[in-house]
């Protein structure tokens, strides 16, 4: 077989809007890990809030966590780390607050915020954009609650973060409205900063990394590491922050909720997140249809 290793994004392709893995999407990674095939999770989350999902759903993987930023072997060790230098971050927060966007830091030790109440209201949002049918008292709880597993600190001010030598910003993730205008000025003038990675992972955030730091550099880490070409590599996603990844791998495959743009860049096209389209794909791949 062709394929030895799958990649899959979580939000929007892997898990399903309830935020879980289904049973379909859990069966057919099983069949693909019993198969020899390496299977990892390739993530614009923290590993706080990655890796419990896949537990709960028994599987064991390797993790490409916060777009590329750490690495994280099969037993949860980190074997690698790429953070934002200092000098950038100082450039960074000016440019979100100036255009009064929440945001947020993931680093080393997690996330943390200025506001609690703004990003349960961020999250809210958030979840409405990738499921449509959830109720706006629907978004508010499954928000809620998202915050209770995920570990995020509530700080006065970010300087208490950034003057911490222990600590490294791995990522800043802004969520505002949905293309809302102020996120696209925001987002043009930090790529004009240089010497970050600027994309998004739905309509209505930014997210910026070390240049360096994104899925499809990482991925090529750990492809270099297990001694597999990229050519024998499938990589699913569904939105911007997949692009490095789709573009680096022999299969790349979008999901068929993907942004239109993320389509034009995959070789096929699998159902949606909330129809099993891991599975579809899996299945299709293990038959050896897909190559």
């Amino acid at each position: 077989m062709m394929i030895q290793l799958i990649a899959s994004d979580m939000d929007g392709t892997l898990l399903n809007g309830e935020m879980e893995i289904s049973e379909a999407n859990i069966t057919a990674i099983k069949k693909a890990q019993a198969a020899g095939i390496e299977f990892v999770v390739a993530t614009g989350r923290a590993i706080e809030e990655a890796k419990p999902i896949l537990d709960a759903a028994n599987i064991r993987c390797r993790f490409i966590t916060s777009n590329g930023a750490q690495i994280f072997d099969a037993t949860g060790q980190n074997t690698f780390t790429l953070a934002i230098e200092t000098d950038k971050i100082a450039k960074i927060i000016p440019v979100l607050r100036q255009h009064q966007i929440y945001f947020e830091l993931f680093t080393n030790q997690g996330g943390f915020t200025e506001n609690l109440a703004d990003r349960i209201a961020s999250v809210a949002n958030w979840l409405k954009s990738i499921s449509p049918n959830l109720s706006e008292a629907q978004a508010f709880e499954n928000a809620k609650s998202h915050m209770s597993t995920l570990p995020i600190s509530h700080v006065d001010s970010f300087d208490s973060v950034l003057e911490n030598p222990e600590i490294k910003v791995l990522k800043v993730f802004a969520i505002g409205e949905v293309n809302g205008a102020n996120l696209r000025l925001a987002k043009a003038e930090l790529a004009q900063i240089g010497g970050l990675h600027v994309t998004s992972s739905g309509a209505n955030n930014i997210e910026v990394n070390h240049i360096e730091a994104h899925k499809g550099a990482s991925l090529e880490k750990m492809t270099d590491m297990l001694g597999v070409s990229l050519q024998h590599v499938a990589a699913l996603g569904d939105n911007f922050n997949d692009v490095s990844m789709l573009e680096a791998v022999g299969l790349s495959i979008a999901m068929e909720n993907a942004e239109a743009a993320v389509k034009t860049v995959a070789k096929r096209v699998t159902l949606t997140n909330t129809d099993n389209g891991v599975a579809h794909a899996i299945t299709h791949i293990l038959a050896g249809e897909w190559q």
